[in-house]
């Protein structure tokens, strides 16, 4: 029911991931609004898709208490907004993103990947105004990773509250092997008794479809992209810094943001920034004081932030005060409290074109054993990879297709392209070294590896041109603590305009296969969040009974503005969220490089590895 409701709401807003030509590619680039399928938030609930209420035992409290002077308390229950069906959002009359109003909020967004393009989506489709900035000198400048699978309960529901619906692949099974060829365990929707077809639940799936999506990060990207209004990305434009002024006597704090660039260029004013520049971000090095990005704060109208053209040794600090009404206060370089960490495996990914063997139809595949790890998806529908591969790697592929005969000659029926993903433990040193090496040294790398292993881990490997193949070592950081983005023992840190998403905030290893779902649920949050202020709201919003609360706003007497407890509450929850994500992905990463992944189990293999070694919480 809630599946259909969804749909419903959805109709004709869809974005289908449709195979990439130059046409799509450029609109990517430029961004084309809503294109007919334009969203914008549902007034009755705030966008936020659900409707709150006190329980019943709340409600029988209250009574008890008569008439205290006393705050009601939280609402204990929500259900599904049934007028934009759950999703926060519902068509514009025009099918068009809605115009900001003149006096409308700014935001600008650093990197224009998955995260950084889903938060545009997300404040655009709430009246915001957004500049997206991006080193890249356009969509297709570089790759931007390979595939990626949509978690129907988080990714999944994410895009749905972007009013987006992507078509990808699904598989009906994961099947786990040895390097030998024995079956170590499997599971999935063809795994199940009743389950007479083996094809049943395989082949096109959609993102709102209640199902795991396998598709190219690439598409899902370009949907994102080409839904922002014209001329939101801003290519070819390489942060350098910010600057930060803070008046707190403002009404809503007042912040402003001020950004600059490698070639010299300054924008701004905006309202807020969000590093959303992945997991070496700039924007989290300078917003964590490291050693090249002046953290400064001062009284009335000092700025905060890297000056740009000044260098400073680790002995020193530099402030920049806009004036001189204020003291200043200055802190010296730092070191990010939560770095970067390898976690001890090298990670090899290819993208190659389908072959008939069993484990290449409708399935998801991985061999181990007990250090390398072999891993394989669909990756897209269409034997070419919706246009990844070249043409001359169909003669490459062994096993890829039967011929039919047609009214019009003979046609070849091919199974669509595969990702996989090798990974084995390595050195540090090593790792780097491979990685930044020739994608033929880490293809002839996998080979001298896996080429002898079961099929059709061979065959897909000799399907593979070097040209698709890429490597890098596995890093995370230990999970983030909200109170080192915003410190509310210190106004300026705590009125700070600048936060995180995505792997600038959460960086997590590929072994749960979360970070793209976590970077879609973080930008709808941030979204949400910044709509009950007072500054973000989006006019038109009735906040009725049972609309979620507006943050309050003290900023007047000295306390904390609403925008500032609306980032706060935002980092909590993603910090929270995001979490658990880490801290398995990481987990997934030793267990599944170790003789661990060699125990039999009919459930996801990290899960059977840590049963295997006693830990009940990781296997379950």
């Amino acid at each position: 029911a809630r599946a259909s409701t969804r749909r419903g709401a959805m109709s004709g807003a869809g974005a289908s991931a449709a195979s990439p030509d130059a046409g799509l590619d450029a609109q990517a680039d430029a961004g084309a609004g809503g294109a007919g399928s334009g969203m914008m938030w549902c007034g009755r609930c705030g966008g936020e898709g659900v409707l709150v209420s006190l329980t019943k035992a709340q409600k029988r409290a209250r009574r008890l208490e008569g008439a205290r002077e006393r705050p009601p308390p939280p609402p204990g229950k929500s259900t599904p907004c049934k007028a934009c069906g759950g999703v926060g959002l519902v068509a514009t009359a025009d099918g068009e993103l809605p115009t900001p109003r003149d006096d409308a909020p700014s935001v600008a967004v650093v990197g224009a990947g998955i995260g950084g393009a889903a938060v545009a989506l997300a404040l655009q489709q709430r009246g915001v105004r957004v500049a997206l900035f991006d080193k890249d000198q356009g969509f297709k400048s570089r790759k931007q990773g390979y595939g990626l699978t949509m978690q129907k309960y988080s990714g999944g529901n994410a895009l749905s509250a972007l009013g987006l619906r992507l078509e990808g692949v699904g598989s009906n099974a994961n099947v786990s092997l040895d390097a030998n060829g024995r079956e170590l365990g499997r599971y999935g929707h063809s795994t199940l008794e009743r389950v007479e077809d083996e094809t049943e639940g395989a082949g096109a799936a959609s993102s709102d479809g209640g199902r795991n999506v396998h598709l190219p990060r690439q598409a899902l990207r370009r949907a994102l992209l080409k839904r922002l209004a014209p001329g939101t990305a801003v290519w070819g434009a390489k942060f350098s810094g910010y600057r930060e002024t803070t008046a707190l006597e403002k009404s809503g704090g007042g912040g402003r943001v001020f950004l600059t660039f490698e070639d010299g260029t300054t924008r701004g004013p905006f309202d807020l920034l969000v590093g959303a520049d992945g997991i070496f971000s700039r924007v989290r090095r300078q917003k964590m004081g490291e050693d090249d990005a002046a953290t400064i704060s001062g009284g009335d109208g000092t700025t905060r932030g890297k000056v740009a053209g000044t260098r400073k040794d680790a002995n020193e600090a530099v402030v920049e005060k806009a004036d001189a009404s204020g003291p200043a206060r200055s802190s010296g370089p730092g070191v990010d409290p939560f770095p970067l960490r390898y976690l001890g495996v090298l990670v090899v990914l290819g993208i190659c074109r389908g072959n008939d063997h069993p484990l290449c139809s409708h399935k998801v595949f991985q061999i181990v054993d007990g250090e390398t790890r072999m891993y394989a998806m669909p990756f897209t529908a269409s034997p070419d990879g919706d246009g990844c591969l070249a043409d001359d790697d169909a003669a490459s592929a062994t096993g890829t297709g039967t011929e039919t005969e047609t009214g019009t000659g003979t046609e070849t029926n091919r199974p669509g392209a595969m990702m996989w993903q090798l990974s084995f433990p390595v050195a540090e040193r090593d790792a780097r070294a491979l990685a930044s090496g020739s994608p033929a040294d880490l293809l002839a790398e996998a080979k001298r590896r896996c080429g002898a292993w079961p099929a059709p881990v061979p065959a897909l490997l000799n399907a593979t041109s070097p040209s698709n193949c890429a490597g890098y070592p596995a890093l995370d950081r230990d999970p983030l603590d909200p109170n080192a983005l915003r410190d509310f023992r210190d106004a300026f840190s705590r009125e700070s305009r600048v936060t995180l998403v995505g792997d600038a905030a959460h960086p997590m290893s590929p072994f749960k296969g979360q970070g793209a779902n976590q970077a879609l649920l973080d930008a709808v949050q941030l979204a949400r969040a910044l709509a009950r202020t007072e500054r973000f709201s989006p006019p038109g919003v009735e906040r009725r009974m049972g609309c979620a609360r507006v943050f309050p706003n003290d900023a007047e007497n000295g306390g904390a503005s609403d925008v500032a407890l609306a980032l706060a509450a935002f980092e909590e929850t993603m910090c929270s969220r995001s979490e658990e994500k880490v801290r398995r992905s990481r987990d997934a990463a030793a267990y599944l490089h170790s003789e661990a992944a060699l125990a039999e189990g009919n459930c996801v293999r990290a899960h059977a590895a840590a049963a295997a070694t006693g830990n009940a919480e990781d296997a379950s």
